[in-house]
């Protein structure tokens, strides 16, 4: 088995967890990453260890590109889409490796913009820059097309649907559902969030306003002309999650209402 390991820090926690890992999985091959030094491209592996919070597992499933398996740990305050922590993650490895484990497969979107091809795997936001001066974007979907006079415009993933999107006031969904997730930020007309199959081809214009970004997963960032337009819509490239439960979408909801761990 070849492992790669994306860590945040390289703590006393994390050193303890690599240990568990290579006593239990007994990798025949295995490199560590920090996550600030992570490129993209991370292929070859079986299974991609990422032990932080969401973030690091986010920023881990963007680097991954050839389907590597994921296995999430976390170690830090929140990890809504995390499955395995400290006190579990014996008993986890151990299911892993008798192959009790089930794949969550999450769709990336693909964005094309200026002759570049981006991927996100929660979502992508076009939006102001100061938040001072609301914004006209023109929507093209589905033969027509609408404004959205607001803040901007957010397109997710399922899996990005408990991120930035249900802030702004969108729906939780399921991350087996392939569907596009569309939500306007603080609208002046009451728009509300639209739902649209995955396959569905977003195309969005830039007609006036304060000066516009365009998002990636919070970190890839482009400064959007006018007379030029982004084109969204979903990949067939996918984020394979390893998990241990197959109701783990419903307990993932009801940790985010405020709920407790899995009752």
């Amino acid at each position: 088995m070849r492992v790669s390991i994306v860590y945040k820090t390289r703590d006393a926690e994390t050193i303890s967890i690599i240990e568990k890992i290579k006593r239990i999985l007994k990798p025949s091959f295995l490199e560590e990453y920090s996550i600030g030094d992570l490129k993209k491209g991370l292929r070859g592996f079986d299974l991609v260890v990422s032990i932080g919070g969401d973030g690091t597992l986010l920023r881990t499933s963007r680097a991954v590109e050839n389907g590597s398996l994921i296995l999430p740990i976390n170690t830090g305050k929140r990890g809504y889409l995390i499955e395995a922590n400290r006190d579990n993650l014996e008993s986890l490895l151990e299911e892993y490796c008798k192959g009790n484990f089930l794949v969550e497969k999450c769709f990336k979107l693909k964005i094309e913009y200026d002759g570049s091809v981006l991927s996100a795997v929660n979502e992508v936001v076009i939006r102001n820059v100061m938040g001072l001066k609301q914004v006209e974007l023109l929507v093209e979907l589905g033969g027509g097309s609408f404004i959205v006079e607001g803040d901007g415009f957010l397109i997710s993933t399922p899996i990005g649907s408990s991120a930035y999107s249900l802030n702004a006031g969108g729906p939780f969904v399921l991350s087996n559902v392939g569907v596009l997730i569309c939500t306007p930020l603080c609208a002046r007309r009451p728009l509300r969030p639209l739902i649209i199959n995955k396959d569905e081809l977003i195309r969005v214009k830039y007609l006036s306003g304060e000066e516009v970004h365009i998002i990636v997963d919070g970190e890839e960032v482009l400064k959007m002309d006018p007379e030029k337009t982004v084109r969204i819509t979903g990949s067939n490239e996918t984020v394979n999650i390893v998990r241990f439960s197959g109701s783990f979408n419903i307990k993932r909801m009801y940790r985010l209402m405020g709920g407790g761990e899995n009752e």
